[in-house]
Order: C-alpha cells, then structure tokens, then sequence
C-alpha cells in the first residue's frame, strides 16, 4: 500500500469537494454565501479561509458540524475559536495567524523527527496540532485564497504530508505500545486501553499509506472502509472486541501492533517530568508529586529538578524500565516520547 502513486490520490479534487459541500449545504438549506461571511468575524482580513473536517473527507454524517479555517495576517493573533449557530449547524470556525501557520507547516517538512531535543509533552502535542492543521488545510475547499496563499494552499496538496502523517501515526503506535508494556504489570486496565490505541495509531498510519491521510483517529473505520481494507477492518474489530481480561486484552493488541508497525529502527523511549509535577529531595530520595495533589516517594536523589527538561531516563524501545521509575511511568509523573538518538546524545 506505500506508493507515491496511493498518497498521490490522498487529496480530492476540487470538484468533489465542492460536490460533497453542496450536498451538506443544501440538507440544511444553506448556502456558499453564508458560509463565506462566517470567515470575517473583526479579526483581521482573511488570506485563506478553507472549510475542512469531516464532512469534506467524506466521512461526515447527519450530526457532523462543518469546520472552518481561517488564516489571517495578525501579530496580536494566535489561536481565536468561534462557534456559530445562525444557520441551524454548528460550524466551528478557528483563526490562525497566517506566518505561523506557514511556519510551522514548514518545519512539518524540513525539520528531523523525532528528535531528542524536541520530544518533550509540549513538542509532541505542538506537532500533533501542527499536522492537524495542515492536513485539514490540504483536504479543504479554499473559500478565500489571496495570492501566494492560493500557491502556498495548492503545495500541501503533495505526497510528502502524507508521508509525515504516516510517520506521526507509525511512531505514535509505537509509543503507545511501549507504554502498555510498561504499564501492564501494575495497570492493566490502562495497559489494554494503550494497546487498543496503539492498534488504531497502526492502522492509523496503514490507512495513510494507502490515501487516505484525514487525521482524526476516530474516523480509521471510515477511511479503512473507503480503502476497501478488509484485513485492516477485521484488526480493527478484533481490537475493539478483544478478551475480557486486560492482561489478555493487551496482550491481544500489541500482537496485532507489532505485525502492523514493523520494527521500531533506532526508536528509543524517552522520559521527562510530567506537566505539574515537582520534586522535594530528602536526604538519599526524592519525593515526586503532581499538582500538589498526590505523591510518590523515589530512592534516588539524582533526578533532575521539577522545572529541568532533562532526560530521565532513556532506552531503546522495548527495554525494560528501572524498578525505582516504573512506580512514577505507573502513576503518570513521567512522560513517555520516543526519538532517534541525536549523534551528541549517548544512547
């Protein structure tokens, strides 16, 4: 399924998505022109302005919204939503500052990924948003499109954010995975829900190779379906209907992610703090808490500071966690990111 020519296909014509936005708008009596004058809410002149999501990938149903991006040239802007009701639909309506978007859509391209010194809880979920937003920008219908921006919009119409999407949803079943791994001796419930996850991150990224790159998770049935996957589809059910038992559960699941995503390479687990976790060292241990509202004691007094992005610990993927650390992967003070180690950084 990992051809140029599938990921090519990727991206429906114009005339399709003009096809599926006229059937939604004409269920609910809608027109173009109304939904035009909800890019223009006194934020700034739109450069391009795109109706995206779910219903223009070909997925939406009769309870689907309609999402629209609007990208505007604005310092003092970063993220502004707006949710309309005045045509009887819930549209969402999320402005963006263009340069960013721009940006950040760039480093999507040129930037090494994983990499240690980006793999941390805020990098991770600012490239997670980062290909949301592209993909759903390159799967959209321009409403407004100034020049370049209608050459820049045409450009994410291209193999290589497929490409990026498939490599986010392979590495992310790995970390997934690695985490039900580590959890299953003390949380198994938890465990079986990573592995369960970590099955759809796989076929996730199995859908993208075939063309089928919308982003959202929750639709991997939908576009598994539009791929005519029925091995996928059968993974998929299994995986949602897996033993009782979680330890079974799991089990079950990261048989299924292993034959799926293949050998993670040079892919290491990295750990750092937790966001709201902080550090009291006593003597020869550590006392870890998160939020002030809960707290596990460490026989080590070693561990980086509470504001310190330091690695704590790292390992290649499948490794098994210290004993004194597996307590705080257990009790969610550590974050767990994965990464190809940097030349500098010893592995």
């Amino acid at each position: 399924m990992e051809t140029t020519t599938a990921r090519a296909a990727a991206f429906p014509t114009g005339a399709v998505l003009e096809e599926r936005l006229d059937a939604f708008l004409a269920e609910r009596g809608i027109t173009r022109d109304a939904v035009r004058r909800e890019v223009d809410q006194g934020v700034g002149s739109p450069v391009l302005a795109v109706v995206a999501g779910s219903v223009l990938a070909g997925f939406g149903n009769h309870r689907s919204d309609l999402d629209l991006l609007v990208l505007v040239e604005s310092e003092r802007l970063t993220r502004f939503p707006v949710q309309s009701h005045e045509h009887g639909t819930l549209m969402d309506v999320n402005f963006r500052r263009a340069s960013a978007v721009r940006d950040t859509t760039a480093a999507l391209r040129t930037d090494p990924w994983p990499r240690f010194d980006s793999v941390d809880e805020a990098g991770w979920n600012h490239r997670r948003r980062a290909l949301n937003t592209a993909n759903r920008l390159a799967l959209g219908l321009p409403l407004v499109a100034a020049p370049p921006w209608d050459a820049w919009h045409e450009a994410l119409r291209r193999p290589w954010l497929a490409e990026v999407v498939e490599q986010w949803w392979t590495v992310e079943a790995h970390r997934l995975a690695q985490a039900a791994r580590w959890l299953l001796p003390a949380k198994p419930m938890a465990a079986a829900a990573r592995a369960r996850e970590a099955v759809v991150a796989a076929l996730s990224a199995r859908a993208a190779a075939g063309g089928e790159t919308y982003f959202a998770a929750k639709w991997v049935g939908e576009k598994l379906k539009a791929l005519d996957d029925t091995e996928g589809l059968t993974v998929l059910r299994d995986a949602l209907t897996p033993p009782l038992d979680p330890g079974e559960r799991a089990a079950h699941c990261l048989a299924h992610v292993d034959r799926l995503a293949g050998e993670p390479a040079s892919l290491h687990a990295v750990l750092r703090w937790s966001t709201g976790v902080g550090t009291t060292v006593l003597e020869d241990r550590t006392v870890v808490d998160r939020w002030q509202l809960r707290a596990l004691e460490v026989l080590r007094a070693d561990l980086p500071a509470a504001d310190s992005d330091a690695v704590i610990w790292s390992g290649p993927l499948g490794s098994a966690l210290p004993d004194d650390l597996a307590p705080l992967f257990a009790g969610d003070m550590v974050w767990l990111g994965v990464a190809r180690p940097d030349p500098e950084v010893p592995a």
